[in-house]
This record gives C-alpha cells, sequence and structure tokens, in this order.
C-alpha cells in the first residue's frame, strides 16, 4: 500500500473553494455529534450551477466508529429527492470521532468521483470541519468558503 500523499490548501484557486451555506455545515456537523462514537457519514448536493443546495446525513451501514458505507436504501433516496430537483450529488461527508478532519489512508483509497468534494468533520480534540479533493493516492485540501 502506498502512503497517501496530503496537500495543503490552495490559496487562491476560487474553483476549488466550495462555499459552504451555513445550514449544511449545521447539519453535516450535526450529524457528526449525534452518531459519536460512529463515524456519521452523507451525501452533499449541489444545483446546476455548482451552488451546494443540501446535505443528505445517511445511515452508516457499516456501524463502525473507523469506516462508513453509505446505507444503500438512504443512497438511493438521496439520489433521486436531488434528481427530482434537478441537482448532483457533489461530494460526500464523513466524521472521524476520535480525531481530525484529516482524510485517513482508507478514505483516500476509496473511489468516488474525482470532482466530488469531500467534507470531513473531525471530533478530536474539537470539533472542525474541512474540505477535501480526493484523487490519485491524494488528498488536497480545499479552501473552504462559508455563506449565511
Amino acid at each position: 500500500m502506498t502512503t497517501p500523499v496530503l496537500r495543503p490548501a490552495p490559496s487562491t484557486e476560487a474553483e476549488d473553494a466550495p462555499v459552504l451555506p451555513a445550514s449544511i455545515r449545521e447539519a453535516i456537523v450535526r450529524h457528526a455529534v449525534a452518531c459519536y462514537p460512529l463515524e456519521a457519514c452523507g451525501l452533499i448536493v449541489a444545483d446546476t450551477e455548482g451552488n451546494l443546495r443540501m446535505a443528505y446525513p445517511l445511515t452508516n451501514a457499516e456501524a463502525s466508529p473507523t469506516r462508513f458505507t453509505l446505507d444503500a436504501r438512504e443512497h438511493f433516496g438521496a439520489v433521486c429527492h436531488a434528481e427530482s430537483r434537478g441537482w448532483d450529488i457533489a461530494g460526500v461527508f464523513h466524521s472521524h470521532p476520535a480525531g481530525s478532519a484529516v482524510p485517513s489512508a482508507t478514505d483516500i483509497a476509496q473511489v468516488h468521483p474525482a470532482d466530488w468534494v469531500h467534507f470531513v468533520v473531525g471530533l478530536r480534540p474539537s470539533v472542525q470541519l474541512k474540505a477535501w479533493r480526493l484523487a490519485d493516492g491524494t488528498a488536497r485540501e480545499l479552501r473552504l468558503l462559508e455563506s449565511e
């Protein structure tokens, strides 16, 4: 297994800076705290212009503190709901109940579309939320812009 590569947040790449509405941030963090001590997980959707529209908190089918798999039925339901509104899946989120908001080697090894944003909630030592782009065995932190 190769060692994952973590890259710092870019300083100027506006296209890679997702704008996270406060309501979506709150939903992600609330789900992470509610699922503690297990990993929380869910999907993020965006409209056709790339604006993040909604977080779908889903059940972790693995019921594990160190791994997650989206519940298949809930995943399908979220996709159907999003598509009925003309939205697309734009990313995934999950938590690290005993750690920081940095992707693990397992996270980096998972196969997801390269254009997805991966939001990771770290619950220790304090709650933090970071955004990442995972591709080709690397994790690149994205500047995260927040809006009301």
